[in-house]
């Protein structure tokens, strides 16, 4: 499901674009997704042919698309730490501008980067927004994949094989990671083979994959201290014209992987009633390959406790049970530190986790992301 660039047309129509430090204190992001969209975008009708490595690359003519990476590492030090590194891109208009121009762009980049260290207890977050001009933001599919925006960028190597790299400055020193990403999996096709619906409407709908237990290395700086660093990431790319209906409000989204190398991901969409709305997603991947859809009836997740923001103030919820009886899965999630908020231009939680439980009877564990979303400005707390 993942924060889609609906965020980043918020930026636009507020015209926070034109700042160097923008704000979205007021947005109302449901009214914002719930405007009409040019028709001239192309639309999610049905499944697609995918093309790999090719289709990690845009799809300009789809309004919105953003490629989110994740990961949960070990350092040298045995400490767990977490990290995202996500580029949205929102377009203006379908295709790509015949205007002659460095300047010229219809596309618009945002970024966001964290970190999170759980021997220093701490999250830090960040973000960059840019056209999609003159070389400082963009991405190719051919001749090898590649999007950035400054600096902040993920790209092919290899077959198989990405390299992240972001930097930044905090108020305790310097933040960045520098990870290469190896596939060890076919990718994970969520929905119809890749076709997810994001409500009922005809058209509104994404094509969604992710590739899962990527292996990485690499190092990352926290404050100053660079941390030698292995573990497994995440990468969801999602692209689409699509928008929230009804009377949405936010969706939780969670990224599992286990030590018995089963893998789960699953995403539900909330309403301003406190209720889940029928758009449910979730998929099951097994180490023989297999992937199983999970829908709504196979499902129940409950909050076990609740964290507020010093800073915002918004009360999220704060660990979760997750059963699937169909699969005798049963899983206690919790945050790897309670403040992984995202002081960001748009306030949201996305942070690392940690998992146990059991599965076909048998003790696992497992680490993992989660995002919660429209628990501030009218969402509610289930």
């Amino acid at each position: 499901m993942q924060l889609v660039p609906w965020l980043l047309i918020c930026q636009l129509l507020s015209g926070a674009c034109a700042s160097a430090q923008p704000t979205l204190a007021s947005a109302d992001v449901v009214d914002v997704l719930s405007r009409p969209v040019d028709e001239r975008f192309a639309r999610a009708l049905a499944p697609m042919q995918f093309q790999f490595p090719l289709d990690h690359g845009p799809h300009n003519d789809f309004a919105t698309e953003w490629w989110y990476y994740t990961g949960n590492l070990t350092g040298e030090d045995g400490g767990a730490y977490g990290f995202q590194l996500t580029f949205f891109r929102s377009a203006l208009a379908p295709g790509e501008t015949s205007r002659q121009s460095d300047f010229a762009a219809q596309q618009i980049y945002m970024a966001h980067f964290a970190v999170t260290s759980a021997p220093d207890g701490r999250h830090l977050s960040f973000d960059r927004f840019s056209r999609g001009a003159g070389g400082v933001a963009g991405a190719t599919g051919a001749p090898r994949y590649q999007v950035w925006l400054d600096d902040w960028r993920a790209f092919e190597t290899g077959p198989g094989q990405m390299r992240l790299q972001a930097a930044a400055e905090a108020e305790i020193g310097p933040v960045s990671i520098d990870l290469t990403l190896t596939e060890t999996r076919p990718p994970l096709l969520h929905g119809d083979a890749g076709f997810s619906r994001k409500g009922p409407e005809a058209g509104n709908a994404n094509y969604y994959y992710s590739l899962v237990r990527m292996e990485t290395t690499g190092n990352i700086v926290f404050g100053g201290t660079e941390i030698d660093v292995s573990g497994l990431s995440w990468m969801d790319h999602e692209f689409g014209t699509s928008a929230l209906s009804g009377d949405a409000v936010g969706w939780d989204w969670f990224a599992v992987t286990l030590d018995n190398d089963v893998v789960l991901m699953f995403a539900e969409i909330r309403t301003k009633s406190g209720a889940t709305q029928e758009i449910f997603e979730g998929t099951l991947s097994f180490p023989d390959g297999r992937q199983i859809a999970i829908f709504q009836d196979d499902f129940t997740l409950t909050p076990t406790g609740r964290w507020t923001s010093p800073d915002s103030g918004i009360v999220y919820p704060s660990g979760w049970r997750v059963a699937i009886p169909r699969h005798d899965i049963e899983l206690t999630i919790e945050p790897l530190i309670d403040d992984q908020e995202m002081d960001v231009a748009f306030t949201y939680y996305e942070g690392a986790t940690v998992v146990r439980g059991t599965m076909d009877g048998a003790p696992v564990g497992g680490r993992g992301y989660v995002e919660l979303t429209g628990y501030g400005e009218g969402g509610l707390l289930r």
